[in-house]
Parts: C-alpha cells; structure tokens; sequence
C-alpha cells in the first residue's frame, strides 16, 4: 500500500515542480520516484503473467546477489561518508548522512554475519529480503533511464538560443573524447536546424575547467571544436572553471541570465545525464529544456552505472527509507 501512496504523491508534487518553474523541487527525480514506486507496487500486487515471471526470476537469482548486494550496500555507505566529508554541510545534514550511512554500514555486518553463519539462519529470509533489494535497485533503475529518454523531448522555439554544452573528459592532448564529441556534435545539428536568422542570434555556452596535459580546459577544447566545425568565435562564450556538474549550472548563472534574457536556453549533454543536470538547473533555478546526446556502445554501461550511482547519493535519504522499509516489512512477514 505505502508503493502506491508514494507513487500518488511523487506525482504530485511533480506535476506542482512542472507548473511552478522558480520551484527548487527536480520533476524528473519526482517522476523517477514515482514510477519506481509504480513498479514496486505492480511487483508486489500484480499477478499479470511478465511481472510474475519477473519477480520470480529475481527470486532466483537472488542466491547470486546473497554474495553481491552487501558489498553494494557498503560501497554505498562509504561513499556518503566520503561525500559529504569532501562538501560544506550544515551540521544536521551531516549528522543525517552518518545515520544513513551507518543504517547501511549495519545492516551490511548483519549480512556479512549472515553469509559467514548461513546454517544459523534460515535461507529463505535472506533470498526474500535481497530479492526484495533487488527488484527496488531494478526498478530505479530502469526509472532513470524510461525519464532520462523522456527528459530530452523538446521543441523549437521561433526565437535566438543559447546552446549550453556541458563538459566532460578530454585526452592528454587536449582533444575531445567521443562523449564530449557526440555532446558537441548534437548541439551543432540543433544551431544548423535553426533558421539563418536565429542562428545569428544563437549563441553557444561552453562549459568546463578541468585541463588536459597541454593546459587547455575542456571549454578551450570544446570551443576549438566548434570554431574548426564552422561556427564564429564571436558566437561561442566560455566557462573555463567548473569541475563537475555542480559547478557547471552554478559557475554559468552569471552569463545565462546576461545572454539569455532574449534567448531560449538548451543545455546538451548526454542522455545518461540528464536527469542530474535538470536536478542541479532547478536548484540554482536556471529554466532549461535539454537536447540528449547518445554515448558509444562500448561506453554506456559503465558511464550509466556510475550516473546511476551517483543519482543513488544525491538521493540517498529517499532511498535509504526504501531499503530501511522492504528490510522491516520482510521481518514482520517473517516473524509476525
């Protein structure tokens, strides 16, 4: 019953996120939420044939996640810890992040006890409770990446653009790597979609300090790019500071609200992304719509598990909470 309760409310306070646009509140991360509660909740209620089949295959592999999932769990608590050591908090939130982390940290001694002692325990109790774990890391999951295609949708607009192309890893050389490239590469097909008129009012913003061997930044490379793709170096501004995603939305604010108050901002990025990059543009309260780019096959699953990961963090008090309830909720079934 809570699943389907979160879903409800999830949705709402999303709709009210879309609607009111000065509110910090991220509609993709409600909307992440609110479909992996759906999920949970169909996985739990549903007797429709693929879910069942699904829920029971989890089942099974479950006795491989048994030696798995606690040491997700503690890589997961180690790194709150080391997340909020390396950021300027307020007291309480440190406080509630070394809670979260030693809920997680506990329960993976328990599990580790657990696994050592397995004759002492009953093996049922274990495969139920990780495989409830399991289907909630495999519902979010596949919520993050169902919105990240979804965020990406967009329109045009008959008015000049200011085209935000967010940074990433360049080589030792100073030259863009294939994500940066397909980034770049959407947000020149975008300018060239744009009538000669708009284009001339179309400005880009390059964003990205951290330097390659040679000195240069990723906005000196990006913007180097750009110009030897044909567009004028009048039309390019750069950031050439930001180090993260973070500092990205933050360090641009200045030059957004300078350049965009007769333009329509996009940011690219890759479609992996975008979900983080809507969270942090709505909390520095910078209205955007977004272009995804696609990433190389061979580069997708790790640059989507580490973005997955990293989602997890900044949304680790929600999912805690979820963790800290399938784990009570399978202990009352068992001993009530």
């Amino acid at each position: 019953m809570l699943y389907w309760i979160n879903a409800f409310i999830f949705l709402v306070i999303g709709i009210y996120a879309l609607s009111h646009q000065k509110s910090s509140i991220s509609p993709a991360f409600c909307a992440i939420f609110s479909l992996t509660s759906l999920i949970m909740a169909l996985f739990q209620m549903s007797n429709w044939l693929p879910i069942f089949i699904l829920r029971y295959f989890l089942y099974l592999v479950s006795a491989v996640l048994l030696a798995i999932v606690p040491f997700i769990l503690l890589a997961l608590g180690i790194l709150i810890l080391l997340r909020e050591t390396k950021q300027s908090i307020s007291y309480f939130g440190r406080a509630l992040s070394t809670i979260l982390a030693s809920v997680i940290l506990t329960f993976f001694v328990y599990s580790l006890y657990n696994l050592v002692n397995i004759r002492d325990v009953q093996l049922t109790i274990i495969i139920s409770l990780y495989s409830s774990i399991a289907i909630y890391f495999t519902a979010f999951f596949i919520s993050y990446l169902l919105i990240s295609w979804l965020i990406k949708v967009s329109y045009k607009k008959k008015q000049p653009y200011l085209i935000f192309v967010l940074g990433t890893d360049i080589n030792d050389e100073g030259q863009v790597k294939s994500d940066l490239k397909h980034r770049l590469n959407s947000a020149i097909t975008f300018y060239r979609s744009l009538s000669s008129v708009i284009q001339n009012e179309t400005y880009f913003l390059v964003s990205g300090g951290n330097a390659a061997a040679n000195g240069m930044t990723e906005a000196e490379v990006m913007a180097h790019y750009l110009m030897k793709q044909g567009i004028n170096k009048s039309q390019i501004i750069l950031e050439k500071s930001a180090r993260n995603t973070t500092e990205n939305i933050q360090f641009t604010k200045p030059l957004i609200r300078h350049l965009g108050k007769d333009r329509s901002l996009v940011i690219v990025t890759s479609t992996y992304h975008l979900p983080r990059t809507s969270f942090f543009a709505r909390k520095y309260q910078v209205p955007a719509r977004y272009i995804g780019s696609k990433t190389a096959i061979i580069s997708w699953p790790y640059a989507v598990v580490r973005e997955f990961l990293a989602i997890l963090l900044l949304t680790k008090e929600v999912s805690v909470f979820y963790i800290v309830y399938i784990i009570v909720t399978e202990f009352y079934k068992i001993f009530m």
